[in-house]
C-alpha cells in the first residue's frame, strides 16, 4: 500500500465516508489495532454527525477487546443527550458482532463567566535536544514507524529504569497539513505507557481506560498548529500495584500553551 494511502488522513477520510472499513499492519499494536487510531477514526464519525454541538471539551475511551487489522469493522455512533450548553455523544467499533472500542464525547458550547484561572504556560525543551525512539521491526509495535518519538526524560522501554515519568516531543512522520483534534488523539495515545520502562524484559502491557480533557481547544489558538511541529508530552506514573498502573499526562504546544489532559489505566503482565 502507498504511504498516501496509510497516513491518518487517509484512515480520517475513509471514516468519515464509510460505515465500514479495514486497517493496514503497519497500524498494529501487538495482536491489536494502535489504540489512538481506533478512538481517532470514532471521533471523527462523531464529530461528522454531531454538526453544531459545540466545541471538544472531553473524551472518555474504553478499550474493550483487540481490534485486528486484517479483519473489516463497522462503525456506531448515536446522541446520547443534547442540552443548551452540553451534548454527549457515543460511537463504537465493532467487529465480529463484538464492541473494540467505545467512546463518549462531550461537548459544550462557551458561555459568559467572570471565573477564568488560566494554566502557567509550560517549559518545553527543542527537539534536537532529546534522543529518538527508532522503529524496530519484531521489537517495537508496527505503528511506531508513523510517528516520530523524542525522549528528554525517560528510558525506552523494557529497560528496567527507576524512573516513574516521560518527557517528549512527538508529531505524524507522514506530516499532515495541519494538526486537528483527531490528530492530537491519535498522537497522545501513541506514547509507550510509562510504566513500560520499568519492566526488566518485553511482555504485554495495555491501556483498559483512557480520560481526555482538552484544555485550550484547537480553534482558539492564535494559529493553527503545522502538520510538522512537535507536540510536548510529559507524563508520570501516580499509581502502580497488583498488575495496574495509573498514569496521567498533560500535553502542550511547542510555545508552551497546555493542550490537553490525558489519564489511564493501564495493565501490566511483567510477571507470567
Amino acid at each position: 500500500m502507498s504511504e498516501a494511502l496509510n497516513n491518518l488522513d487517509h484512515y480520517l477520510q475513509q471514516a468519515a465516508d464509510e460505515t465500514s472499513m479495514q486497517l493496514d499492519p503497519s497500524w498494529g499494536q501487538g495482536r491489536t489495532t494502535f489504540g489512538g487510531l481506533s478512538a481517532a477514526l470514532i471521533l471523527k464519525k462523531i464529530r461528522q454527525q454531531s454538526g453544531e454541538a459545540g466545541l471538544l471539551r472531553s473524551l472518555n475511551i474504553a478499550f474493550c477487546g483487540p481490534l485486528f487489522t486484517d479483519q473489516p469493522f463497522e462503525f456506531a455512533t448515536r446522541e446520547v443527550r443534547s442540552g443548551k450548553s452540553i451534548s454527549h455523544w457515543q460511537g463504537e467499533i465493532q467487529q465480529a458482532d463484538n464492541v473494540a472500542t467505545l467512546v463518549n464525547a462531550c461537548f459544550g458550547r462557551q458561555r459568559d463567566s467572570d471565573i477564568q484561572v488560566d494554566h502557567p504556560t509550560l517549559a518545553v525543551p527543542q527537539p534536537d535536544d532529546g534522543k529518538q525512539l527508532p522503529y524496530i521491526q519484531g521489537l517495537t509495535p508496527e505503528f511506531v514507524q508513523h510517528i516520530d518519538f523524542i525522549y528528554h526524560q525517560g528510558q525506552f522501554p523494557f529497560t528496567n529504569s527507576k524512573e516513574n515519568r516521560i518527557h517528549g516531543m512527538m508529531r505524524f512522520s507522514d506530516h499532515p497539513q495541519q494538526i486537528l483534534e483527531e490528530h492530537l488523539v491519535a498522537l497522545i495515545d501513541a506514547w509507550p505507557p510509562t510504566v513500560l520502562q520499568k519492566m526488566k524484559a518485553p511482555g504485554p502491557c495495555a491501556s483498559v481506560t483512557w480520560s481526555l480533557e482538552f484544555v485550550t481547544p484547537l480553534s482558539q489558538l492564535s494559529q493553527p498548529i503545522a502538520g510538522d511541529e512537535y507536540l510536548y508530552y510529559e507524563a508520570e506514573i501516580r499509581q502502580a500495584h497488583d498488575g495496574y498502573a495509573h498514569t496521567e499526562a498533560r500535553i502542550a504546544t511547542q510555545d508552551g500553551t497546555l493542550l490537553a489532559l490525558s489519564r489511564q489505566l493501564i495493565t501490566i503482565y511483567d510477571k507470567r
